[in-house]
């Protein structure tokens, strides 16, 4: 995770987030701004994804951070599949994540349902499962989207682990799990999605970093602090 330690001492980045978050703040287009602060500082594509996925308004990051949650037994739990095993996966692969602004740890994409290393992604599933096992929520709704090879696959073997767990589960595979999270209704979601976060108002767990910081004792990178240590 070279990356993460040059942003944390480059200036120039550092001032890019400020400016970045300067526009947002005054309601500027998202992608004027990024290409404003992108281009002023000749930013790199993943220091560009950085912003735009790690900086939101001021306003906006506070509303979600206060529905961030740590527990979920008993509740009504509904999880955005990939979204979650993407972002674990992205750190087994040393690709970058990051704390956002609102408090929700997301990556620099670049996965994208191409899964080159499948047992690496199974490992990921048996976080997930780990994690909803000792977690406890009273019902887990996992949506799969079918664009993702073997998804059919993948929702089964979780299923089939949680239940050895007796935790009860629902893997659907679906054509667009972002569509399932908006319309139903949960307790609490598991995604970084900001569409499926600002539709409503159920509570937000972040299952990857809580798996991340048990697993791994990880200590991410914070966008927070790249906005105020210059």
């Amino acid at each position: 995770m070279e990356f993460m330690h040059n942003a944390l001492q480059n200036i120039e980045f550092r001032m890019a987030c400020r400016d970045y978050a300067y526009l947002m703040d005054r309601h500027y287009p998202e992608k004027g701004a990024l290409k404003l602060a992108g281009d002023r500082y000749r930013m790199t594509r993943d220091q560009r994804t950085l912003l735009y996925r790690g900086i939101s308004p001021s306003d906006i990051s506070a509303a979600r951070r206060i529905r961030i949650i740590a527990h979920i037994e008993g509740m009504n739990l509904g999880i955005d599949g990939y979204n979650v095993l993407f972002s674990l996966l992205s750190y087994r692969l040393g690709r970058l994540v990051f704390i956002a602004t609102d408090g929700i740890l997301r990556d620099a994409g670049g996965i994208h349902g191409n899964l080159k290393d499948e047992a690496m992604f199974m490992e990921c599933i048996e976080m997930l499962a780990g994690y909803l096992a000792s977690a406890r929520p009273s019902m887990a709704h996992v949506f799969f989207d079918t664009p993702v090879s073997h998804s059919e696959h993948h929702a089964r073997l979780l299923e089939e682990m949680l239940a050895k767990s007796g935790i009860s589960c629902n893997c659907s595979v679906i054509h667009s799990a972002d569509y399932a999270l908006r319309h139903e209704q949960f307790d609490a979601l598991a995604t970084s999605d900001t569409g499926i976060i600002d539709h409503g108002n159920s509570k937000i767990v972040d299952i990857p970093r809580a798996i991340l910081e048990k697993v791994y004792h990880f200590t991410p990178l914070t966008i927070t602090h790249l906005l105020t240590e210059i």
